[in-house]
Formats: structure tokens, C-alpha cells, sequence
């Protein structure tokens, strides 16, 4: 008998471990649609993850002393099946409320409040199953190893399959309702044994509650915004929507805009893709291309058209898929579903020319921007390649060592940096926004190259943009020399773009996500 008592305690061990990151993963990923994915909002989730957990250790060892053990496990299944039933619309909410407070206050705040209570309750159930299953006070040392083993194995298994599987494929709400049913047949079973009414009214309760929730609030009927996609997967929630009223389609990443295109004529509406396309027109038709972030593919379109052959990667294979359906990609690409550093690791062809393009999201791809990175790009460049880099941020500032880091990276790779002019200094000489954040261009070349000289385009689209041409290309007196040298050992680039992340993110919060909010966009 105690050993089929000590085996049943166990599996609520591996259940309560299993919730544990399955509340975690699934709360960054909500957090994650307002506040983003970077580096802060995930040290916000795991810090208030250990926090709850270790308040609900104490607050178990407690109550196991004063209280019905048994019965404290099952009241913490029910409560927390009810909180990670209500988390998404809860979270929802309450991440609404705090948009006023900003980035930085709004996510933690948000974060402990639809995490935190929930991690309490997961963290009370460890102490009173060890008091349930010790039958003498010399084995509780063999009961706490076990308790915490089994409850590990059970994170380390649901973190798999909710991470590569589960989120992908059903999203957030689905597995918010999976693990609360999960969490719930605990009590369930435990009130079915003495009382059935109570078990049946909890359990048509929670379907009544998952068939709610799964409906949604519903978009206005007369909604100049149209959703055309909504999906959850490796890089956070993509969202493509129209704009009925201007003719844009944008692809969102988080509620961060990573494409913007007009939709009768199919080309970008970022006046980046139509600059990289022209300088690139000094490399000749054949000219073999790696794009590393292929985005909506708009740039991928630029390159076909001037007769590139092109390899693109991306980290996340919904990319490719999203942008041939609703960004009119073109086929003539291969695609490869790999992290960019890995296939640079790996690719033994030469390419003339490589984009470096992922630096539009929040994350960004500190394992590229090493000097180690850097030197294996050179190794794929063509004796004439040459590398573009485009980055978001200011070239002034408390802000201008991100730039000034990359520059000073790149010059000691032997990547021979330019920064190019885009639009920051006049045709007077006048210096145009240094200080704000914006488009940044650099780029690299294995053998000195003059982006100087005068060249035909071969697609004339650009041409109405009057980009910088001639001796305007190249900003020639900007100052590299005081950034630092990014390494494997110390990749810290998304330590020096927490500014601009500020910036992107707090305008998401004050313009984007109001306007999503209006229209009655459910946003998770």
C-alpha cells in the first residue's frame, strides 16, 4: 500500500515539474506579444519564475507542519488549473493596463502578475508530497532527491514538447487549456472518489471556461485592418495584416514590423531593400548571394530581378513559407532552415555577395557579430565579395557604441568597414540625426573597394529615391576606433541595443498595439 502511495505521489511530482516550464515557456510567450522577446523580458520571466517557486517552497514546508498534506496538494492543483486556464485572458488584460507604465515598469510588472501567483502554487506542492511519502525522519533525504528528480524529468520533457512541438502547431491558448486539463485531473480524480457532483460541476465548469476562452472577442465588422495570418512558433508570434485603407500588407514578429509592402505592386515600402539593391548592382548577373533573414522576401525579390543566384537562411521555417503566400517570394531562391552562424560554421561555397539582414526583430544575433563570425565570413567571400550589414541605431550618443563596435569588429576581421550614407549627412555636409535611432548600413569588403564610382542599375525602381551616389556613398569621417571588439567570449550585443529596444518596443506600446487593441485584434 505505501508503496502505491509513494508511486502516485510521484507522477503529481512529475505533473507539477511538467507545469512548471509549460507555464514559464507559455508566459514568455505572452509577455513576448506586448513586451517582445529580448534578453530583459526573458530575465524578467525566469527571475519571478525562481521567485514564485521558491515563495511557494516556503510558504509548502509551512502549511505541511500545520495542514492536511493531502489536502494542500489537491486545493494547489485546483487553484492553479484555474489560474493557467484563465492566464491567457488574464494576461491579456492585465498587459493592457500596464502598457501606460512603458517597457521596462509593463513588463515586469505584467510578468509577475499572471506568472508569479501561478509559480507559488506549483511551488507548495514539492514540500507537501516529500511530507506525504516520508515514513520515517531518516529517509526525507531519499524523498527529497526523488520528489525533485521526477519533478525535473517532467519540466525537461514538457519544455520539449511544448517548445518544439506543441506551441508551433496548436499556439498559446490550446496549450494553456492542455496543461490546465493536465493540472486538473488531480482534484478531479480525488473529488470523484467521495463526491461525483462536485467533480462533474468542476469539470463542465473548465469546458465551459476552454470553449470561452477558444472563441475570442471577435474583430470589427468594419475593420480597416485585415489578419491574414496569426501563428505562434520558434521566433514568437508572427502576424500578417492589411492595411484596406492604404493598400500595405506588414508582416509583424511580436508586433514588431519586419516587412512593409505595397500590395498592388509587391515591393517594399522600406527604403532599405531598394538601397541594398542598388549598391549591390555593382556585382554582375550570376553574382552568387547568401541572405542571412529573408523577412517578407522583398529583398530576396530585389535580387532575383537583377539575375542573383540566391541562398537565404532563416532560424524560423515559417519565414519562407509566410512570404511566398502573402509576399509574392519568388521560387527562384533556396531557402535553408538553419541559425545563420551555423551554416556560415558549415557552407563550403563562395558567395560574392553576403546580407546580414536579422537585426529588425529584438533579439539580436550576437553569435554573428563576433570577430570569430566574422573571419568565417570573409573565408565565403569571393576575392571581390563584398558584405552588408543593416542595423537600426544611432550613430551619436549613449547608443552609438552598438555601431561603433560593429565597425571596429568587422575592421579587425579584415573586413575593410564603410558606413554607408543613408541620408545622415546632406549634400552640404550637414550631419542629419545622428543621434536618433535609424537605418544604418555598413559594409565590409575583403579588398578595398570604391563605392565611390558611378553604376548602371539594372532595375530603375530605386532611382526616384535619390539615394546617396558618388562621393556622398560613404560617410568618410565617421570614427569606429572607440567601439569595442565583439567575441565568442563576450557576444554583448543585445547588452548595447537595449536602448533602441526601448525605443522600437515603446513605440509598438504607444502606436501599433492601440491601434490592434481598437480594431479588436485578439492579440494573443
Amino acid at each position: 500500500m505505501q508503496s502505491t502511495l509513494r508511486r502516485n505521489y510521484l507522477i503529481l511530482a512529475l505533473i507539477e515539474g511538467a507545469a512548471v516550464m509549460a507555464v514559464e515557456l507559455l508566459g514568455a510567450k505572452m509577455a513576448a506579444v506586448y513586451y517582445g522577446s529580448s534578453l530583459y523580458v526573458w530575465t524578467s520571466v525566469l527571475s519571478i519564475t525562481v521567485g514564485g517557486l521558491a515563495a511557494g517552497y516556503f510558504l509548502g514546508g509551512y502549511l505541511s507542519e500545520l495542514k492536511d498534506s493531502k489536502k494542500i496538494i489537491n486545493i494547489a492543483f485546483l487553484l492553479a488549473t484555474i489560474l493557467v486556464l484563465l492566464m491567457p485572458s488574464y494576461a491579456n488584460l492585465v498587459m493592457k493596463m500596464a502598457m501606460v507604465l512603458g517597457y521596462h515598469s509593463g513588463a515586469v510588472l505584467s510578468c509577475f502578475l499572471f506568472i508569479f501567483p501561478t509559480m507559488v502554487l506549483f511551488g507548495t506542492i514539492p514540500p507537501n508530497i516529500i511530507h506525504v511519502i516520508t515514513e520515517e525522519p531518516g529517509s526525507s533525504g531519499n524523498s527529497t532527491g526523488h520528489v525533485y528528480t521526477i519533478s525535473t524529468f517532467g519540466g525537461i520533457f514538457m519544455t520539449l514538447i511544448i517548445g518544439f512541438y506543441a506551441i508551433p502547431h496548436f499556439g498559446l491558448k490550446t496549450c494553456a487549456i492542455a496543461v490546465a486539463a493536465l493540472l486538473a485531473t488531480v482534484p478531479f480524480l480525488n473529488f470523484l472518489k467521495s463526491k461525483i457532483l462536485y467533480s462533474l460541476a468542476i469539470l463542465f465548469g473548465l469546458i465551459f471556461t476552454s470553449a470561452f476562452m477558444l472563441k475570442g472577442t471577435g474583430q470589427k465588422s468594419n475593420s480597416h485592418i485585415r489578419v491574414l495570418h496569426k501563428s505562434d512558433g520558434l521566433m514568437g508570434q508572427m502576424l500578417v495584416a492589411d492595411d484596406l485603407k492604404t493598400e500595405k500588407r506588414s508582416l509583424l514578429v511580436n508586433n514588431i514590423s519586419q516587412t512593409f509592402m505595397h500590395i498592388p505592386s509587391g515591393r517594399s515600402q522600406w527604403r532599405y531593400v531598394h538601397r541594398m539593391a542598388m549598391y549591390a548592382s555593382m556585382m554582375p548577373t550570376g553574382s552568387n548571394v547568401l541572405l542571412c533573414g529573408i523577412g517578407g522576401g522583398n529583398l530576396i525579390n530585389e535580387f532575383s530581378s537583377l539575375g542573383f543566384n540566391i541562398d537565404a537562411v532563416d532560424l524560423d521555417a515559417r519565414m519562407a513559407k509566410i512570404a511566398s503566400q502573402y509576399f509574392m517570394m519568388t521560387p527562384r531562391a533556396n531557402f535553408f532552415e538553419d541559425d545563420a552562424r551555423h551554416y556560415i560554421r558549415t557552407c563550403k561555397k563562395e558567395y560574392d555577395l553576403i546580407i546580414l539582414d536579422m537585426s529588425a526583430g529584438e533579439n539580436q544575433p550576437s553569435n554573428v557579430y563576433t570577430l570569430e563570425c566574422f573571419k568565417e565570413i570573409r573565408n565565403l567571400l569571393s576575392e571581390q565579395g563584398i558584405l552588408f550589414l543593416h542595423y537600426q541605431n544611432a550613430l551619436e550618443g549613449e547608443n552609438a557604441l552598438a555601431v561603433k563596435s560593429l565597425g571596429k569588429t568587422l575592421a579587425e576581421s579584415g573586413l575593410n568597414p564603410q558606413l554607408l550614407n543613408t541620408d545622415k549627412v546632406q549634400e552640404d555636409g550637414t550631419r542629419f540625426n545622428w543621434d536618433k535611432v535609424g537605418e544604418i548600413m555598413l559594409f565590409g569588403s575583403k579588398n578595398a573597394v570604391d563605392l565611390n564610382m558611378e553604376f548602371e542599375r539594372r532595375d530603375g525602381f530605386a532611382d526616384p529615391f535619390n539615394f546617396a551616389r558618388g562621393e556622398h556613398t560613404v560617410i568618410k569621417d565617421y570614427d569606429f576606433s572607440g567601439g569595442m571588439i565583439f567575441t565568442d567570449d563576450l557576444p554583448i550585443m543585445d547588452v548595447l541595443h537595449t536602448g533602441t529596444l526601448s525605443t522600437t518596443r515603446g513605440a509598438t506600446l504607444k502606436q501599433l498595439i492601440p491601434i490592434l487593441i481598437d480594431q479588436k485584434i485578439d492579440l494573443l
